[in-house]
This record gives structure tokens, sequence and C-alpha cells, in this order.
């Protein structure tokens, strides 16, 4: 058996941290200044409970799942409940139209999921974008939201074998077709390790207590959905995510937050720190102070220096 899976260290930390709050997500689309939705460690682990319940009435260990959904916590619940269902999860964004969906469409060909992890805010989309491929894709849609709803009767799971895979994380497809990379629990853990190590080196690798991971990375994108949910549950200290749209939209939104809380970390491509310099004024920092901010790296893209 696997000591470290990354559900079993969940299971810890509700019983650990029952306070504490595990996620929170802010979503700008409700408010253009955010509205916050948190979820505690138990509350956290009984929800991934019983969507694994739920999953395990139709889908079998070693099936694959993939996530269609919008970045927020039924993201994360979608994620963590194949997980301790033992499904091989496969974190995609949503179908949009255009030319981002060939990545989508690829993954799917390759992956051949036996269900698609979805949400009610966007089934119907979904629906329609399986239509429209020819209805070659006949798995079932299944809405995260809606099961997290059914009362569990028993925490679904078993600890997974040593070298199961935990999920499928796909390259980019910016060179070539898109190809799935099998990451197991072992191979997480020893991914927060090194992360972790570089973060707080000044530290010997250990977080500060009250530590908070902020970020606006795609949780289908490999260091969104490591430096976001993964490292978080095992390092035991909150994440506060936003979606890379609303980012984009106003990145001061990503300063505020970071101001927001004490010893946060971050990270982000090359081109977020330009765009957050350009787009930021001196009056959007009014009464933000980024002086309780411990490190943010730099990752994913080249680095260019500034002119």
């Amino acid at each position: 058996m696997v000591e470290t899976s990354l559900t079993a260290v969940l299971r810890e930390r509700a019983s650990l941290q029952p306070d504490d709050t595990a996620f929170t997500f802010v979503d700008y689309e409700q408010d253009w200044d955010g509205v916050a939705e948190s979820v505690t460690w138990p509350q956290l682990y009984r929800q991934v409970c019983t969507i694994a319940e739920q999953l395990k009435l139709s889908l079998s260990p070693g099936d694959r799942a993939v996530i269609l959904a919008p970045q927020g916590l039924d993201y994360v619940l979608a994620f963590l409940g194949a997980l301790h269902a033992g499904v091989i999860a496969v974190p995609l964004s949503v179908p949009l139209g255009g030319v981002s969906d060939e990545r989508v469409d690829s993954v799917i060909r390759d992956a051949s999921p036996t269900a698609v992890l979805t949400t009610s805010s966007v089934v119907k989309s979904v629906a329609s974008y399986f239509e429209t491929e020819g209805g070659e894709f006949s798995a079932p849609l299944i809405e995260i939201d809606l099961l997290k709803q059914e009362t569990p009767s028993r925490s679904a799971g078993d600890d997974p074998i040593e070298g199961a895979i935990a999920y499928l994380q796909y390259t980019s497809g910016s060179t070539r077709n898109p190809a799935g990379v099998m990451i197991t629990h072992e191979n997480l853990q020893t991914n927060y390790e090194q992360l972790i190590a570089g973060y707080f080196a000044d530290r010997d690798g250990i977080p500060p207590f009250d530590s908070t991971l902020v970020s606006w990375l795609p949780l289908y994108h490999d260091m969104g959905l490591v430096l976001g949910v993964c490292a978080p549950i095992l390092g035991g200290y909150s994440s506060v995510l936003m979606s890379p749209v609303a980012f984009l939209q106003r990145p001061a939104r990503w300063m505020h937050l970071l101001a927001s809380y004490s010893s946060a970390f971050s990270a982000a491509p090359n081109f977020a720190f330009e765009l957050a310099a350009r787009k930021t004024s001196d009056e959007d920092m009014a009464g933000f102070d980024l002086g309780n901010v411990h490190t943010i790296l730099s990752g994913s893209e080249r680095y260019t220096w500034p002119r």
C-alpha cells in the first residue's frame, strides 16, 4: 500500500486540523470584487468521500475519467473524488469552441475515458461539444456538484497499491500531439518535497505554520494542479484560488490576494509578471502591502529580463 497517498493525507488533515481552512475559491464572475467560498479540511474530506462513493457505483478502479469543469472548488472535488475512488483522473479545460478544443479532442481520443466529470453550470455546453464530435463518445456526464449533495454512508476509497497511477497529466501539445504522463502518488510526494525545498530553502524546506498558497494558474495544467491542489494537502496549508480569466481581466486581483494573507507564496509564468506590472497602478495597490509575501516563483516558460 502507498503510505502517503494524497487522499490518505487528506484524511489525516481532516482529523488533525479540524478547524483550519483547506481551500478558498474567489469567484470574480459573481462579483467584480470577488465572492469567496471556503471549505475546512473535514468538510473537504467528507465531500470527497461522498463523491468517491457515488463514482464507485458506476466506475471501477483503473477507469479513466476526464474532468471538464470550470476553475473552482468543484474541480478540486472532482479530482480528489476520482483519486479516492481509485479512478484515474484526466484534468482538462472546458471546451469553449475554437483552437483550444484541439487539445481536448486529442486527449479524449487518446485517454478513452469511461466518464466525464463536470458541473451543472457547464454540462449543457459539454454535452453539446460531444454532440458536435459526431456522437462517437458515449461515456456518461457526471455532475460533481450534484454528487456532493448526497449523504455518505461510509468513507469510500481504499489506499492505492504502490505504483498505482493517480492521474494522467497531458502535455501542452504545442510541438506535437499531447502525451499522457502517468503520475503516481509517489511522484506527487517527490514533486512536493522538491517544490517546497525550493520555496522555503531559507527554512530548510519547512513552510511557516501560517503559510497560504495563492494561485490563479489553471488546474488542468501541471503547475496549477500540483501547486494549487496537491501540495497544500501534502503540506497542510491553505490554498486560495482564482481563475486565470479573473487574473487576465485584472492582474491586481492576484496582488490583492497575496497581500491579504500572511506568509503568502505563489508562482506564475514569466508573462504574468510583466502583465501585472503594466496593468496594475499605484491606485490599484493603495492600502495593500506585499511585505508578508514570502516567495513568488517564475516557471513554465522562458524567462526574459525586463528592458
